[in-house]
């Protein structure tokens, strides 16, 4: 249960937030009052943003189709990139016209006409804001439709009590960031001269997480080349990806802090009742949506510190298994692998370093054999979870039908063979993979 909850906000609450200010952001940069209903183009941007996301997972686990997730993974990380910086290009563009239209007109903000914004530059605005919502939901959301396979344990049942908290545990770490987005909306609309900053900072955290892995997915197809001081930094970076969330945490709860001072310090004053009363209204508001913003950036940040130690608690891999060496091949019988389960070997090199090398039994007599390390994590290993085979580094759960199979997370393929009972691997190929480990 922790777990569910824990993984849903680290791979959606960055996400969640910057919709959450792009929503009144797109309306001030289109001329538009951001606190008055209006079109929701970020709405609309989610809703298909995520529905593809969820067309992409089914497709990949349920058809022959194999998709290589490297190249994927690059194709919509480039242009994610350049929408994000063309938005907040476009924000700031006309969101500074319409916040000086809004200062103009005082209390009057309603009437606000004409439109400080061309036509097209509007279209434009929203065209960028909505592409860019659709693409960086359809990239985040397909690990939290992925995740959805483990609610229910190996040998459990969907009706037993472990599922029941799995899926609790799921649906609460959605409900975090749904009010998160809300509040931050919310939050934006009582306060528009905070939006483009506060969108600003957001929006470059999650571009930085998506230019982070470009760099990484580049050296790692041996496009790019970085130093080993380079790779010990992205490596760095990498590992604690999380404070980047808490940052904007951080950003979060100030902003709520201050809003509730504001409300606080704002004399509850006016020419006659009627005005008191706005006044007093307005403050109670700027309250409660701060207050919200607030509860939900602490419950997060606990989420992701000791809910997180907790429920990630360090994975050790099994111990390797015994095998025999027959001539220039490491050997294998068949029938101490055909289970279904992860099998790991070790296999000492003239070069020194300890090749490792995984086994599962995929279907039938087809088995799915890599080295204990992929080119985008590095030698961190794999192990076994309620039937999944998961990468340590990154969590990412493997298709077990693709492992075997270049591209993405997968274990890096060998050559093998399968024959007379035994699964046989060269030892020359072992001796090749030592500079994998070393």
């Amino acid at each position: 249960m922790l777990k569910q909850f824990v993984d849903v906000i680290q791979a959606l609450l960055l996400v969640g937030l910057t919709l959450g200010v792009l929503y009144p952001a797109i309306r001030l940069a289109t001329g538009r009052d951001p606190a008055r209903p209006g079109p929701r183009p970020v709405v609309w941007g989610t809703v298909i943003g995520a529905l593809l996301g969820l067309a992409m997972i089914v497709v990949h686990e349920q058809s022959i189709i194999r998709f290589d997730r490297q190249k994927l993974t690059l194709t919509t990380l480039e242009p994610t990139v350049a929408l994000g910086i063309a938005t907040l290009i476009f924000a700031w563009l006309g969101g500074r016209k319409t916040l000086a239209a809004l200062a103009a007109r005082g209390a009057e903000r309603h009437q606000l006409t004409p439109n400080p914004i061309t036509p097209a530059m509007r279209i434009f605005t929203t065209l960028v804001g909505t592409a860019w919502t659709v693409m960086i939901v359809f990239r985040d959301s397909q690990l939290p439709f992925m995740q959805m396979r483990t609610f229910v344990p190996v040998g459990a049942s969907v009706f037993s009590t472990e599922t029941f908290l799995n899926v609790v545990g799921y649906l609460g770490g959605v409900a975090v960031v749904i009010v998160g987005a809300v509040a931050m909306t919310r939050l934006c609309q009582i306060r528009p001269t905070w939006i483009l900053p506060l969108l600003t900072v957001l929006l470059s955290l999650v571009t930085l997480t998506h230019i982070f892995l470009i760099v990484r997915l580049l050296h790692a197809i041996r496009v790019i080349y970085l130093s080993a001081s380079g790779v010990s930094a992205m490596s760095w970076l990498i590992n604690h990806e999380t404070w980047l969330i808490l940052a904007a945490l951080a950003l979060v709860a100030a902003f709520a802090v201050l809003t509730i001072d504001t409300a606080r310090r704002t004399p509850i004053t006016g020419a006659n009742p009627a005005r008191a009363r706005i006044q007093r209204a307005t403050s109670r508001a700027m309250t409660r949506r701060s207050a919200l913003a607030a509860i939900t950036s602490v419950v997060a940040f606990g989420a992701l510190t000791v809910g997180e130690r907790y429920a990630n608690q360090e994975v050790q891999l099994s111990p390797p298994e015994p095998f025999d060496i027959e001539g220039d091949r490491a050997v294998i019988p068949l029938e101490s692998i055909s289970d279904g389960h992860l099998h790991r070997y070790v296999y000492d090199t003239e070069a020194g370093p300890q090749v490792r090398w995984i086994v599962i039994q995929k279907a039938g007599s087809s088995y799915g054999v890599g080295l204990d390390a992929c080119e985008i994590c590095g030698p961190s290993g794999y192990y076994e979870q309620d039937g999944q085979v998961i990468c340590k580094l990154c969590s990412v759960a493997m298709n077990i039908a693709t492992i075997g199979f270049k591209g993405g997370c997968n274990p890096i393929p060998i050559d093998f063979e399968v024959g007379n009972g035994v699964l046989a691997i060269p030892l020359a190929v072992l001796e090749e993979s030592a500079t994998v480990f070393a």
